[in-house]
């Protein structure tokens, strides 16, 4: 699978900002097949305009999600009426540990003792199930997101998972997000109205102030800004994974 990470690399350089998300799609679509190809979401808003793109461009990539089972009720309502505009339906992966054993296992509100490890049972060992047949794994994180997310590039290669990660919507602005969103009259999680610019679960996701950034809501006040997805979490730090690194 490197082998083919390390041409995506050298098609990316060739083209450089010139590769737009759709040739970029196409691109990863030939070289990896269908069936080896999964896109990912969380129903934020990139995530949206990124569904539609693929859509677009081929209709028969999966697309999964990954259900804590504590999100807001309006994310599993978009989630219905995304399924409904594209006539398709997400793959649903969840962890083991429901929240009454994860209550019995860990305590009373894990995520505020120790949000690391309740995004670890409730997301990451999801999405490890969710990418282990896959080589390659579509997301919608941008550079302008956060400080952690700024030196990601469009093509990356992630160890922890063995897939190629494509992130096709990099160099998007919050701005074009939103402006695709509205030019083509999708639907979006109404909450990113009220304050919410990104969205998690419930029990960690606050209102967004005027200037911070769009996941500054999440963890509030735990200094933690990832759930480890796309993120390694080593000693309270997180450091992007790329070609080389250990975890």
């Amino acid at each position: 699978m490197k082998a083919v990470y390390q041409t995506a690399v050298q098609k990316y350089e060739e083209y450089g900002q010139f590769l737009n998300p759709e040739d970029l799609l196409k691109w990863t679509i030939e070289h990896f097949g269908v069936d080896k190809l999964v896109m990912g979401t969380g129903f934020g808003a990139p995530g949206v305009v990124l569904l539609d793109i693929l859509k677009k461009v081929n209709k028969n990539v999966d697309v999964f999600y990954i259900d804590t089972g504590v999100l807001f009720k309006e994310t599993y309502e978009l989630k219905n009426q995304l399924e409904s505009h594209y006539n398709m339906k997400f793959k649903r992966f969840s962890t083991q540990i429901h929240m009454v054993q994860q209550r019995e296992l860990y305590g009373d509100e894990l995520w505020n003792r120790d949000p690391n490890l309740c995004c670890n049972i409730r997301k990451v060992m999801p999405l490890k199930k969710a990418l282990s047949s896959h080589d390659a794994w579509i997301t919608a994180i941008r550079k302008s997101q956060t400080d952690m997310r700024k030196d990601s590039d469009a093509i990356e290669y992630d160890e922890r998972y063995n897939v190629t990660k494509i992130n096709p919507l990099i160099n998007w602005t919050h701005e074009e997000v939103w402006d695709y969103i509205e030019e083509n009259k999708l639907p979006f999680n109404k909450l990113h109205k009220e304050g919410y610019p990104s969205l998690g679960c419930t029990h960690c996701t606050t209102i967004v102030n005027s200037g911070e950034d769009d996941r500054a809501g999440r963890w509030r006040g735990s200094g933690k800004t990832e759930c480890g997805l796309h993120f390694n979490q080593q000693n309270g730090q997180i450091r992007i994974v790329k070609p080389g690194d250990k975890n």
